[in-house]
């Protein structure tokens, strides 16, 4: 679907940068100093955080939240919350999308030849074991079997339900797991010391919630674990379908797909919610728009500027 907006863009006469224009992250910072930022680019749009109608988003990526994040009102830190998650779900996604057209390119190759060469062997393992495909099978049923599982498997997830469910998850970026550890998704850890231990809640000792070095490996590690754990075949099933209907793949309607992510009885309801009153779902046609950075920021703000 992106890829369509931006044909429609070349249509209607939006400007489309050429691809790998310089991305910004930023590490500590202020929520004033990220506003300023944001500001400068003109990253606002409808509701704040809705770029209509260009569908482009910067890309503008935060290691963390800033310090004072969670001292904000509500709808100030829901806006930036949703600004701030938004180009890192499109950049994740279009490392796997890359991903997905390597791989379709060896299927292709695999259906001519019947067959891998060392190259293509080396890779299809190195995906099974990152998207946990395993068989006993050798040879051409070996790949036959890896190839058909990972062709369901390396796929994008819509950056709307990354969204919903980080919202869920951290309060919108308002508890400690997110502003301390860079946790977006709750993901637990069982007997072990590493990690943060969890407060006011009555279960056991015996697991702590994952930290993370920044936002993007916690949702990067999200969306493989959809892409990849046992508990979400019936998503990646749904979004197959939806594949072969040539749909857009929009958040809201995987929203019953992700019961297993959450023992709260009406997680289904409150993460479609979600996902519809905030019209989540523009954000599932967007694109990353190289064009919206290119201007140099001023010394103020650029020596907030990290490495990747």
């Amino acid at each position: 679907m992106r890829y369509f907006v931006a044909f429609l863009s070349l249509v209607l006469g939006f400007c489309v940068a050429p691809v790998g224009a310089e991305e910004l992250n930023f590490g500590k910072m202020t929520t004033s100093q990220l506003e300023d930022i944001y500001k400068f680019y003109d990253y606002d749009g409808t509701r704040g955080y809705l770029m209509l109608p260009i569908y482009h988003y910067p890309k503008i990526y935060l290691q963390q939240f800033p310090a004072d994040f969670a001292k904000q009102d509500d709808e100030r830190r829901t806006t930036l919350f949703i600004k701030i998650l938004a180009p890192l779900g499109m950049k994740i996604n279009d490392e796997v999308l890359a991903e997905r057209k390597k791989l379709l390119e060896v299927i292709a190759a695999f259906r001519k030849n019947n067959e891998l060469d060392a190259e293509q062997t080396a890779y299809v393992e190195k995906l099974a074991a990152e998207y946990d495909v395993f068989t006993r099978l050798q040879g051409y049923q070996r790949y036959k079997h890896l190839l058909g599982e990972l062709f369901i498997k390396v796929d994008e997830v819509p950056v709307s339900l990354l969204i919903g469910v980080a919202a869920i998850e951290t309060d919108w970026g308002k508890n400690r797991l997110a502003i301390e550890g860079n946790s977006l998704y709750r993901q637990l850890i069982w007997h072990s010391d590493e990690g943060m231990k969890p407060q006011d809640e009555n279960e056991d000792d015996d697991y702590r919630i994952k930290t993370y070095p920044s936002l993007y490996a916690s949702m990067k590690e999200f969306v493989n674990k959809l892409n990849s754990h046992v508990n979400f075949y019936q998503m990646r099933d749904f979004r197959k379908r939806l594949r072969r209907q040539k749909g857009l793949i929009a958040g809201a309607w995987f929203a019953p797909k992700l019961l297993t992510n959450s023992p709260l009885k009406n997680y289904a309801g409150l993460l479609e919610y979600t996902v519809a009153f905030y019209e989540l779902v523009i954000i599932d046609k967007s694109i990353l728009g190289d064009e919206m950075t290119e201007k140099p920021l001023p010394d103020n703000l650029s020596n907030l500027l990290t490495k990747k």
